[in-house]
């Protein structure tokens, strides 16, 4: 096994390459995505748009509260891997 440190440190370049808002896939998808969000909201009532942006509003309010667990994990992880190296526990460190 790779040293623990070093592979978070290399950080693999697919890690990177697909949280790049370049990334022609995300971009087109992004695109296509929002094209169908203007044909939908085109073809609502007043009373419809209202309601849908109440639901995406919720829903968004959802995936931050997603997203605030999952950075809380992560840092928790994160605080447990250091003090375990500063503890001295050479097994997480080893080869």
């Amino acid at each position: 096994m790779k040293n623990i440190l070093k592979l978070f440190y290399d950080c693999p370049g697919d890690w990177r390459e697909n949280n790049q808002t370049s990334d022609f896939r995300f971009a087109k998808t992004a695109r296509i995505k929002s094209e169908n969000l203007d044909l939908l909201m085109d073809s609502f009532s007043d009373k419809q748009k209202e309601l849908f942006e109440r639901y995406c509003q919720a829903d968004a309010e959802i995936e931050d509260m997603i997203n605030f667990d999952q950075f809380c994990y992560a840092f928790h992880l994160g605080a447990q891997l250091m003090a375990e190296i500063i503890r001295g526990e050479d097994e997480l460190l080893s080869d």
